[in-house]
């Protein structure tokens, strides 16, 4: 997996972690600068007289990235990144700075009836020569251009002097379709896809499909057929197991016409994660990568999957570092990066670069998302959040998560009759997507409606892909099934979730630790106390290095841990701590309905703390009201 000779290889980044504290946190750290194999290649100028094909330069540009992305010792820069170039005035040397490349390529691709001229110039990044010019004139057919871009990407190896490996040549010289057309339709479904709305990602599956129906040996094109089912996961509450049910098909065809492609191993990657078979996941991101190592959103999703199933913050960075190597203004890897610093509590790191995320493209909600998530979480500041979430949700009005952020700040606003309305419509675009679902749970618990509540939190975690995102429904029904003395039908529940808990010794981690307390106390009912205690103990001894604060911090989970040890005093102390560092996120459900808190609310001090949480809401609320608008406005 290596990308120069001089680079470290993502397994070493990742596996490296005593040296994390010596590993670049930038982009510009972790890169070689005027490195001649370090490559731009500019957004393609359209020479034809028809405006409709700029989606086929766009196509052709593509392309050729991604054919000169297949040699292992040169550094493309993704296109995601070299697209805010497009029509750039910007001297060559200053480009070059800012994606930290020592060579530039520019060119235009010139289409005429039944004939295409590409014309192609390599240029030095550091004194603006250039390196070498070619014009390709050919008849128009699928099999011309990728012997065009084969061409390309072998003659630019050359004069980089770049190591070309015989398999990396085999790579180059694969032709994934003969048909124009259905080469045309998979250029329109990539460009829709990245573009990563509910309605662009609906777009492009109808655009592979229809590559398919023309070519049925077209590998990439099942590759993108499954990204699309498995992308709608996050941008349309699908029911991860069963997106992936659906994906799994169509990988499993690209790699049976293509059983050397990076990208649908990554593909069958994730499908093994949404079904949860996370070791045979690991092993196809891996070899994914092992076969593309360039492939930016390989780094990506792996580095995700480190993120929320395996809790490795500091690997799953070092994956996104990666990726950031070959895009680095990539909207999407920003956001990725700026959720795993705040997952180490970086949060001023993670605030700079979701900024960042909103100033490369306003357009993409995730950046509004996580922007609004950070603002409620770390800073307590719900009134502000609700701006950036009401963003979002404009962006994606299709996406079912936004209209559930939006109820969930009216839910910690005790605006209960708004939050329902919001709920209420994201129900009407997903039943079924799990975000919504884990709100109605906290819901219909906090208007004491248990045996909803326990319905809605059994559904949530059928829908809900990353396991922090388990506890708070895992825990409504730990409740209720303590409540029934269905003591060791809970306790399967949990080592349902996570198989882990079954070992006495169990390693924590950041996707475990926090339902790690709940089981805890599913033990001690079991009148297990030395293993709860001892599960307790590492709780405690884990989150030291752990922030409250933020969507991955440990909330109130010292509290928790007093209190399952019997001290009130302490319990006390912590949830002052908290309630003075402005902890806010989700403060409802765990200070009115969590069991495990019920010894406090009888407490003098409880209820003192409770109040300065009310009176901050209430000013909040009043800022919120101060700016409603006939369009942020629930109507359904």
């Amino acid at each position: 997996e290596r990308f120069m000779h001089q680079e470290p290889t993502a397994v070493q980044l990742a596996d490296d972690a005593s040296s994390l504290d010596q590993r670049p946190t930038s982009n510009q750290d972790i890169t070689q600068s005027n490195n001649r194999l370090s490559v731009a290649v500019l957004p393609f100028a359209n020479r034809s007289n028809a405006d409709d094909d700029a989606f086929f330069v766009d196509g052709i540009h593509d392309d050729i990235l991604t054919q000169l992305a297949k040699i292992s010792s040169l550094r493309i820069i993704s296109r995601t990144s070299v697209m805010q170039y497009r029509d750039t005035e910007k001297p060559m040397r200053l480009i070059g700075e800012e994606l930290d490349v020592g060579t530039i390529m520019e060119g235009s691709v010139q289409r005429a009836g039944e004939s295409v001229r590409i014309n192609i110039q390599l240029i030095d990044a550091n004194t603006d020569e250039h390196i070498w010019a070619e014009v390709y004139d050919r008849a128009l057919t699928a099999t011309n251009i990728f012997e065009i871009q084969t061409e390309i990407a072998i003659a630019i190896a050359g004069e980089l002097r770049a190591n070309l490996t015989p398999k990396e040549e085999q790579r180059l010289a694969i032709r994934p379709t003969e048909n124009l057309e259905a080469y045309e339709y998979y250029l329109l479904g990539r460009q829709s896809m990245a573009r990563r709305t509910t309605a662009t990602i609906a777009a492009a599956k109808s655009y592979f499909d229809r590559a398919i129906s023309l070519d049925p040996e077209f590998a990439l094109a099942y590759v993108g057929i499954s990204d699309t089912f498995q992308l709608q996961i996050d941008y349309a509450g699908a029911l991860p197991v069963a997106a992936a049910m659906e994906a799994k098909p169509y990988v499993d065809k690209a790699l049976e016409l293509d059983d050397q492609s990076g990208e649908a191993y990554i593909s069958l990657g994730s499908t093994y994660d949404y079904m949860g078979k996370f070791d045979e996941a690991e092993r196809a991101y891996q070899r994914g990568l092992e076969l593309a190592p360039n492939y930016a959103q390989g780094h990506m999703w792996y580095g995700l999957f480190l993120m929320h199933i395996r809790g490795q913050a500091d690997a799953a960075l070092a994956q996104f570092q990666m990726a950031a190597i070959h895009d680095p203004l990539s909207a999407i890897n920003q956001t990725n990066m700026a959720t795993t610093k705040e997952y180490q509590g970086q949060f001023s790191d993670s605030k700079r670069i979701l900024q960042k995320v909103i100033d490369i493209d306003p357009t993409y909600s995730f950046g509004h998302v996580f922007t609004g998530i950070q603002q409620g979480s770390v800073d307590g500041r719900l009134d502000i959040a609700v701006d950036s979430f009401f963003t979002a949700m404009f962006l994606d009005p299709k996406d079912p998560a936004g209209h559930s952020n939006i109820a969930e700040i009216y839910l910690n606003l005790e605006e209960d009759q708004i939050a329902e309305c919001w709920v209420n419509s994201a129900l009407e675009i997903n039943p079924d997507a799990g975000w919504t679902l884990g709100v109605l749970a906290r819901l219909n618990a906090l208007r004491g409606d248990t045996e909803e509540a326990g319905e809605y939190s059994r559904r949530a975690l059928t829908s809900l892909y990353s396991p922090r995102d388990w506890t708070v429904p895992l825990s409504i029904i730990k409740d209720l099934s303590l409540e029934a003395e269905d003591h060791e039908k809970v306790r399967l529940l949990y080592e349902t979730q996570f198989p882990e808990y079954s070992n006495n010794d169990f390693p924590l981690n950041n996707a475990n630790f926090e339902a790690a307390v709940d089981y805890a106390d599913v033990l001690l009912h079991l009148g297990e106390t030395s293993r709860a205690n001892n599960i307790l103990d590492a709780v405690e001894h884990f989150i030291i290095d752990v922030p409250r604060l933020g969507i991955y911090g440990f909330k109130l989970a010292d509290v928790k841990i007093h209190l399952l040890r019997g001290d009130k005093e302490l319990a006390l102390s912590a949830l002052r701590t908290a309630v003075g560092q402005n902890w806010r996120a989700d403060w409802r459900y765990y200070l009115e309905v969590d069991g495990i808190l019920e010894p406090l609310r009888s407490s003098p001090d409880f209820e003192a703390l409770v109040s300065i949480i009310h009176q901050d809401i209430a000013k909040q609320r009043d800022a919120v009201r101060a700016k409603e608008t006939l369009e942020r406005s629930c109507n359904i």
